[in-house]
C-alpha cells in the first residue's frame, strides 16, 4: 500500500546479451522472443551446430563464454548427471557482475545455495526460479526470504491455453495411430516378430550402453550417428536395436526421462542428427558385432561391442584400440603414451584419493605408441582427481564414463 518507486528500479532488455543454455524446442522459442526485445542471443546446446545457430540468428557459444559475458542467463536443459549444478560456486566466481538468472527448466541445474551466496555478494543482481531441487521447497528455503529472488511454484505450463493444447496434442496422436499415420509419442514400440525379437533382445542393453559410451567420449555437437551391424544381426530388421543405440546417445545430453526407444529417432531428426545404418554379413573374430561411430565437427569417435558366451556384453574396441571391457558402472578412460610406469602412477594417484580400482584394461596397436587404459572403479571420480591424472607425465587425457 506504499508509493515506493525508488525501491523498484529495473533494467531494460534492449542491447543486453542473453545466454540460453539448452537450445532445444523451448530454448529456441525463448531466443526468438528475446530477439524481439533487441537482445543479442548467445546459445549453447550439445547438439547445436554453427549452421543451425546461424539459421536461428544467434551466436553459438560455450557455457563458459555465456557465464563470463551474458547480462541475462536462462537454462533450458534436462537434469542429468552432467547438468546437475552446472552453474555452481566456480561459475559464479567468474561470472559477469550484475548477471540476472532465470531457471524455468529443472531444479538442480543451478546450485541453489551457491546462488544465494552470489546474490548476497552482489555478483548476481537478481534471479527468478520456477523450479527447485526439492519441490515444494521447505518453508525456510533461503529463496523465499531474499528480496532479489522471485519464485513461482512450477507454473511453466499453468495456462488455460497450455492445458487445452496438451489435450489437443493427445487427441491428434491417437487419431494418427488409428489412421496408420506417423506419430511422435507412444508408450509401446510397434510389435516385433518373435523370431526377430529373439535375436535382437539380448543386444538391446548393450546397444544403449554403446551409444551412451560413445556420446560421453565425443566433444562438440553430434552431427552424425553411424551404426554398423556385422554378422548374424545383418540378416534381420535392426531398426528396434537402432532405437536403443540412439536412445543411449541422446540420453547422455537430454536425460533418460525425456528419451525412450519410441521417440529417440524423432528426437534425433528434430536436432538434425543424421543416422546412417550399415550392414556387413561377415564379422571378423565375432559372431556379431555392433559398431557405433559418432561424428561432430571436432572429431569422430568409435565404440564397438558384442556378446561373448559366458561373459555377456563386452566393449571390444574403442577408436582404433582393441579392449575387453564390461560396459557398466564407473569407468575411467585414459589416453597415454605406452611407456613403463604409467599404470603405477595412475594407480597410486587413485589410491591416494581413496578410489578403488576393480579392473583394468590396456589397449595399444604398437609397443611404445599411443595407447588407452580403461579402469573400472568402485565410485565416481572427482573432477579434480581426473585433472591430476591428465597432468601426469606422458598422459594426454582422462575422462570419466558412467554406464548404468
Amino acid at each position: 500500500g506504499e508509493w515506493d518507486r525508488k525501491s523498484f528500479l529495473g533494467v531494460e532488455l534492449r542491447n543486453k546479451t542473453l545466454g540460453v543454455l539448452g537450445m532445444g524446442r523451448i530454448g529456441s522459442e525463448v531466443a526468438k522472443r528475446a530477439k524481439a526485445f533487441g537482445m543479442e542471443i548467445w546459445g549453447y546446446d550439445p547438439f547445436l551446430t554453427e549452421e543451425r545457430a546461424e539459421k536461428l540468428g544467434i551466436r553459438l557459444s560455450s557455457v563458459d563464454d555465456i557465464i563470463r559475458n551474458a547480462d541475462f542467463m536462462t537454462v533450458h536443459t534436462p537434469l542429468t548427471p552432467e547438468t546437475r549444478h552446472m552453474i555452481g560456486k566456480a561459475q559464479f566466481e567468474v561470472m559477469k557482475k550484475g548477471m540476472r538468472i532465470i531457471n524455468c527448466a529443472r531444479g538442480g541445474i543451478i546450485d541453489e545455495l551457491a546462488l544465494v551466496e552470489a546474490v548476497d555478494q552482489g555478483i548476481v543482481a537478481g534471479a527468478a526460479f520456477d523450479v527447485f531441487e526439492s519441490e515444494p521447497p521447505a518453508a525456510d528455503h533461503p529463496f523465499l526470504s531474499n528480496p532479489k529472488i522471485i519464485v513461482t511454484p512450477h507454473l511453466g505450463a499453468s495456462t488455460v491455453e497450455a492445458q487445452e493444447n496438451v489435450a489437443i496434442d493427445v487427441s491428434e496422436q491417437v487419431l494418427n495411430i488409428l489412421r496408420d499415420k506417423p506419430f511422435m509419442n507412444a508408450v509401446n514400440m510397434p510389435p516385433i516378430p518373435a523370431n526377430v525379437l529373439n535375436i535382437l533382445q539380448p543386444y538391446f542393453n548393450l546397444g544403449e550402453k554403446l551409444g551412451s559410451f560413445a556420446a560421453q567420449l565425443t566433444e562438440g555437437a553430434i552431427q552424425e550417428i553411424t551404426v554398423n551391424f556385422a554378422g548374424e544381426l545383418a540378416e534381420v530388421d535392426t531398426q528396434p536395436l537402432t532405437r536403443y543405440i540412439v536412445r543411449g546417445v541422446l540420453s547422455h545430453h537430454l536425460g533418460s526421462e525425456m528419451v525412450n526407444v519410441v521417440n529417440s529417432m524423432h528426437l534425433a531428426k528434430e536436432r538434425s542428427v543424421n543416422i546412417i545404418i550399415q550392414k556387413s554379413h561377415t564379422s571378423r573374430d565375432f559372431t556379431n558385432l555392433v559398431t557405433v561411430t559418432l561424428r561432430s565437427k571436432q572429431e569422430e569417435r568409435l565404440v564397438a561391442g558384442t556378446l561373448l558366451t559366458g561373459y555377456g556384453p563386452r566393449i571390444v574396441q574403442i577408436d582404433k584400440f582393441p579392449v575387453d571391457v564390461a560396459p557398466g558402472g564407473n569407468l575411467i578412460l585414459v589416453s597415454h603414451n605406452d611407456k613403463p610406469g604409467i599404470i603405477g602412477r595412475v594407480g597410486t594417484l587413485l589410491g591416494t584419493n581413496d578410489v578403488n580400482i576393480a579392473t583394468m584394461q590396456v589397449g595399444r596397436k604398437i609397443v611404445g605408441g599411443a595407447a588407452i587404459m580403461v579402469l573400472s572403479v568402485d565410485k565416481g571420480v572427482p573432477k579434480d582427481v581426473l585433472s591430476q591424472i591428465a597432468e601426469l607425465p606422458d598422459l594426454n587425457n582422462a575422462k570419466e564414463i558412467i554406464l548404468y
